[in-house]
């Protein structure tokens, strides 16, 4: 079975998985297995759903129930994913009418992120590029311009990590970063704007406009030493907000900003939460947080990038 490369991880999967580095493995068993499932999972009764993940025009984009057995994640109608106790093995049962490219998408980027952090990882939603050989990671919510800022500054020339998936490793007075995989996810004003020469893009997934672009990397990324974390937030456009504004976070509101822009599974579980909240208190200890706010205008981007380089001038000073 082959074997590919995801953040600290290996998986193995016959489905292909466009986007992650293949890695040989001898003699050696994966840390997670995905596979097709060859029926659709039981139904859930009522009382079996632990929690649902909304849009804020209330419509239900995730679910997730208990097995007995482990748990399902559902897309509603797109796919069932269900994951065992351990985290360790994983099925899809595809819709219909989902495609390959929108299946991968939901696993890479839903599915193992939440998979991580069920054993006991600390995973946030961030984009990370390099600057000086640390990683340099920003972290907000769908549509605050992740994404398009990383995509900004690897288009300056700082090499892109990962869009969206970022693992941090706080311990033994150190701290890690550790990308998911490398690729952008950007709408398609977004790619017009940012590329000169128009990249190879496909669709991201069926029920996305957003682009997939791959990078072309041939080794495994290895762990980063963190520079510091850029929370993104809204600018206050009602009150003719223009300005680009940075502050540093302190340690309490860093551990929950960590928190609030971290993936998880079950969100019922008092261990879990528990663990979450540990690893990101860890994290804010030794990582400098910044929340970010800046208008959403492409021709505003190379004063991001200097309000952001300026801050970390500062902290090596």
């Amino acid at each position: 079975m082959p074997f590919y490369s995801y953040a600290d991880i290996t998986l193995s999967s016959m489905f292909p998985m466009a986007g992650l580095l293949a890695v040989i493995k001898e003699n050696k068993s994966p840390d997670i297995t995905f596979q097709l499932l060859e029926s659709p999972p039981p139904e859930p009764a009522g009382g079996d759903w632990i929690h649902h993940w909304y849009t804020p025009a209330g419509e239900i984009t995730i679910s997730l129930a208990g097995t007995g057995a482990g748990y399902l994640l559902r897309f509603p109608f797109l796919a069932d994913f269900v994951i065992d106790e351990n985290g360790c093995r994983v099925g899809g049962w595809p819709a219909a009418e989902t495609d390959a490219e929108t299946l991968r998408h939901l696993l890479l980027d839903q599915v193992l992120p939440r998979v991580l952090a069920h054993q006991g990882r600390l995973v946030l939603h961030a984009s990370a590029v390099t600057v000086d050989g640390k990683a340099l990671a920003f972290a907000g919510e769908t549509g605050r311009g992740k994404s398009t800022l990383a995509a900004s500054l690897h288009g300056a020339g700082y090499s892109l990590l990962t869009d969206d998936g970022l693992v941090l490793k706080a311990d033994d007075g150190s701290i890690q970063s550790i990308p998911a995989y490398a690729g952008l996810r950007l709408l398609p004003e977004s790619v017009a704007a940012l590329f000169k020469v128009p990249p190879q893009r496909k669709a991201m997934a069926s029920y996305s406009p957003k682009n997939r672009i791959a990078l072309d990397r041939k080794d495994a990324i290895d762990p980063v030493e963190p520079a510091a974390l850029f929370v993104l937030g809204e600018p206050d456009l009602e009150n003719g907000e223009k300005s680009i504004r940075v502050s540093r976070l302190s340690q309490r509101d860093a551990c929950m900003e960590i928190v609030r822009n971290s993936f998880q599974l079950d969100v019922s579980s008092r261990d879990q939460v528990k663990s979450l909240f540990a690893a990101a208190g860890r994290a804010a200890e030794q990582l400098p947080v910044f929340a970010l706010s800046y208008p959403r205008d492409f021709s505003r981007l190379p004063e991001v990038h200097e309000a952001i380089l300026r801050q970390l001038a500062d902290l090596g000073s």
